[in-house]
């Protein structure tokens, strides 16, 4: 439950996301408030069609699109309408220098401790987020899971793109009211039609592959583990996952047309809470004295102190992150309970090293031989 709850923002994220795409491809026909709702409809139709495996191929489109629509816009506006990236730098520094900085350290809210702080809180929740365990469970094999951790870090070298664009829109686009439309607002005028769709396109599936991620992660989890439906016992699983994703996506469009323009502060909400369920799926996994308990209450410590001083806005404490400070309460709290009342958890229901050669029965003898893993 605690994970659906931290995964709707992401959610709304990608529904605005996709609303602004429809609304800007319409040249101004159709509203942001239709379009949320075209882009709800857009994806919960994808989502019935695709499932799992159609979201991964449609993956690949996406990010071909993706790189290639980064590229062409960091590579056309500054070109476009300062001349050269230098000039961009230059009006920059000359006109704005404090926007190249974050708050300083004499600061107590969103500075360098803070900044740091959230990296490192990404990080624990990389591990634990529903989506990344989905894909985990979802791999060909282990090589396939080596082989993206390598790459994956190379993605947030495009990070770097939208930050120059969001600079260069506070003087293509001063003043303006909704700071989603910003890139589409700086070249909806400037190329053509055809080329206005093609970037279009780029973001609406970048909207809508996660989305679908998302959604299919809470059907199953809600399917077979709140609801405890086993697919062998349960024939129409699939149509109860989807209608629980349906709901998820509700909720969604509601808090789109509620907090509109909450979406950074809702998504560092949600990792923070998220963050909360990394010492009951990392820590029970390899210690042994781990307990329920000690999880529960973990648990409890953990999101309350989130929910506490993210809603009476004292987060960040002292400069770091809120979710990181919850996180080691959590931690005290199943670590201490877990030395008061210790669980006895079998060895053979802990995480295991992955082994370079494993025991397999061969095809020639009954017994068994010692050989690499089959591929």
């Amino acid at each position: 439950m605690l994970a659906t709850v931290f995964v709707l923002p992401y959610i709304q994220l990608q529904i605005t996301g996709l609303g602004v795409v429809v609304a800007t491809v319409s040249y101004g026909t159709i509203g942001l408030s239709l379009a949320y709702l075209l882009a709800f409809v857009i994806s919960e139709s994808f989502i019935v069609l695709s499932g799992l495996r159609g979201s991964a191929w449609v993956s690949v489109l996406k990010d071909v699109l993706a790189v290639l629509t980064l590229v062409f816009v960091f590579v056309y506006i500054p070109l476009h309408y300062f001349g050269s990236y230098s000039a961009l730098l230059q009006r920059i520094t000359d006109d704005h220098r404090a926007w190249l900085t974050l708050p300083g350290p004499t600061s107590h809210t969103l500075g360098v401790g803070w900044f740091i702080s959230t990296a490192i809180l990404n990080g624990v929740v990389f591990t634990v987020f529903p989506t990344q365990i989905a894909g985990f469970l979802g791999a060909r094999n282990a090589q396939a899971l080596r082989r993206n951790a390598i790459i994956l870090p190379f993605y947030q070298v495009l990070l770097f793109v939208p930050v120059i664009l969001g600079l260069a829109a506070l003087f293509v686009v001063p003043g303006l009211k909704d700071s989603n439309l910003a890139l589409f607002e700086m070249i909806r005028t400037e190329v053509p039609p055809w080329l206005l769709g093609v970037i279009g396109a780029a973001g609406a599936l970048s909207a809508i592959v996660p989305m679908a991620m998302f959604m299919l992660v809470i059907g199953t989890m809600w399917g077979r583990s709140v609801l405890g439906i086993h697919p062998r016992t349960a024939p129409r699983q699939r149509e109860l996952a989807q209608a629980v994703a349906l709901l998820a996506g509700v909720a969604a469009l509601l808090m789109t047309y509620t907090w509109p323009n909450a979406l950074v502060r809702l998504s560092l909400v949600s990792y923070e809470g998220m963050a909360q369920l990394m010492p009951a799926v990392l820590v029970a996994l390899v210690w042994r004295k781990v307990s329920a308990t000690a999880v529960v209450a973990g648990l409890a410590v953990g999101v309350s102190a989130v929910c506490w001083l993210v809603f009476t806005d004292h987060d960040p404490v002292h400069g770091i992150n809120a979710g990181l400070v919850a996180l080691a309460g959590n931690v005290v709290v199943l670590v201490a309970i877990s030395l008061i009342r210790p669980a006895a958890t079998p060895r053979d229901r802990l995480a295991q090293p992955e082994s370079a050669s494993r025991v397999y029965p061969t095809a020639t003898s009954p017994t068994c031989s010692v050989q690499s893993p089959p591929e």
